[in-house]
């Protein structure tokens, strides 16, 4: 046994330091043609051009493309680009993930990595532990980790300089556009009410929504497993954040397919930035485009309710009355009918979005036995409320904090597997970051914040798993506002 163990180590050892090789021992290239890696290690100075990855041979070969990350809208000052890892095969025509490799990042492709082989279906012919790819700012290492079949690299031209990622993105701002009805700007108070309404018409007959005693949907919606779930948390007034979401992937494209639902896990108004906390009409604006979105994709949109979702004088950050201000704000610019019908649409909100493999609410699980008749029939229950929009993990500091077992308990009672995912926004634990897994030590408990910049989170489904997908914010409202209508047909 001694023996075994000392081998063992030896050889994790080994490979360890055969992945991190002194950049000195890579042989620079600059590849024109086909290039076949096997058995070496070579330094390709950045060009901005993609690269065609052919992992393995025949049949069993898996190709993946290694794309510079590009931007529309304005991100800030980047000093070197980042790549992403995608399969050209299903990237564009359905949602799927990537892997960003920024500078210092080392990434090594192979079937041992399971996310790797949700994204990308690695056949046998790609090795558990492939090819290391370093990201070093000026080239990319790579080293051949397999010496049998290796990987062939190929350029990738872009001829007209137009990369099909950002084309594609381009199309899809035209298409926000176009569902939005023109420039994305406040509505006049009459098309606002009238969005208001319809949206509140749909809400009463939503047919995913199982009827409470009332006879009206009750608070949880049940999505098809079929249905791709695009998961968002807090916005906080934050319309880049979502125009960023809207314009990647083929979210948008899925979505008027019927094959994919968003889900907002509520608090898409009142800004966390420090000098916006007064400021509300970008609440407003943001929960047009809301609205907007939920009227062209009627069964594909879906709102769970958050404590921010609220008028009350309990609202607020450092003083400021948000919840107040922002009823204040609807008074003087909708009028009193506007404010009274977002009054109504708060309350026909679900609490909770529930499907085969996958539960989200806006804060927390109940801590106590709860049944499906008491979600369904939530506005009985005042206190169950709190705990769903407001509660936090457990803190010594937080003793009525939800734990573990509250989390295993609440999978329990919707009949959900060990490994179903909960989903929860309102907690952030940084003010820079956007996804946590695993949060509190709790396997499959994922906090989501959508807020934060400069990366935006999102949970989204690849084959049978759920997968976290950031992006880079980008200030897209001003390059959207300077397009033109499209003519209708």
């Amino acid at each position: 046994m001694a023996t075994a163990s000392k081998m063992s180590r030896s050889g994790f050892f080994d490979r360890l330091k055969s992945a991190f090789s002194s950049p000195s021992n890579y042989t620079e290239v600059e590849l024109r043609d086909e290039y076949t890696l096997v058995g070496e290690a070579i330094r390709v100075p950045i060009s901005g051009q993609a690269l065609k990855l052919t992992l393995g041979a025949g049949k069993e070969s898996r190709t993946l493309h290694l794309v510079p990350e590009k931007f529309i809208g304005d991100v800030g000052r980047l000093e070197f680009p980042a790549f992403l890892l995608l399969d050209p095969d299903t990237f564009y025509t359905q949602i799927n993930g990537f892997i960003r490799l920024a500078k210092g990042d080392h990434l090594i492709i192979g079937r041992e990595d399971d996310l790797q082989q949700a994204m990308f279906r690695l056949p046998k012919g790609v090795r558990k532990r492939h090819l290391s790819i370093v990201h070093d700012g000026d080239a990319l290492l790579l080293k051949d980790l397999d010496e049998t079949s290796g990987t062939m690299l190929e350029t990738i031209p872009d001829p007209g300089g137009n990369d099909r990622l950002t084309a594609r993105r381009s199309t899809i701002l035209q298409e926000i556009r176009t569902i939005f009805g023109g420039p994305i700007q406040l509505l006049p108070p009459d098309a606002a009410l009238h969005d208001l309404i319809e949206v509140n018409r749909i809400l009463e007959k939503e047919p995913l929504r199982p009827h409470n005693d009332r006879g009206m949907p009750g608070g949880v919606v049940n999505l098809p497993k079929k249905m791709i779930p695009i998961i968002l948390g807090d916005l906080h007034a934050q319309i880049d954040n979502l125009l960023t979401l809207l314009s990647q992937n083929e979210f948008i494209e899925m979505m008027g397919d019927g094959k994919a639902a968003m889900v907002f896990l509520g608090d898409a108004v009142h800004s966390e930035e420090d000098d916006h906390l007064e400021e509300m009409e970008s609440s407003l604006l943001m929960m047009d485009l809301i609205f907007r979105l939920k009227l062209w994709f009627p069964q594909q949109v879906f709102y769970i309710r958050g404590n921010h979702d609220s008028f009350s004088d309990e609202i607020g950050k450092c003083g400021v009355p948000q919840g107040l201000l922002w009823a204040k704000t609807l008074r003087d610019l909708r009028g009193q009918t506007y404010l009274d019908a977002m009054k109504h649409f708060y309350e026909l909100l679900p609490y909770v979005a529930l499907s085969k493999g996958y539960v989200a609410c806006h804060a927390a699980p109940p801590r106590g036995k709860v049944s499906m008749d008491m979600l369904v029939n939530i506005e009985k229950y005042p206190g169950l409320i709190q705990e769903l929009i407001c509660n936090r993990l457990y803190r010594p500091n937080r003793p009525a904090g939800y734990k573990g077992s509250d989390v295993k308990r609440f999978r329990r009672t919707l009949h959900l597997d060990e490994d179903a995912e909960l989903f929860v926004g309102h907690t952030p634990l940084t003010r820079h970051d956007t996804l946590w897994i695993n949060v509190g030590g709790i396997e499959h408990h994922d906090v989501v914040f959508s807020a934060n910049k400069p990366w935006i989170g999102v949970f989204t489904r690849v084959g049978n798993r759920m997968i976290p997908l950031q992006y880079r914010a980008e200030e897209l409202l001003p390059v959207i506002n300077a397009l033109e209508d499209v003519p209708e047909v």
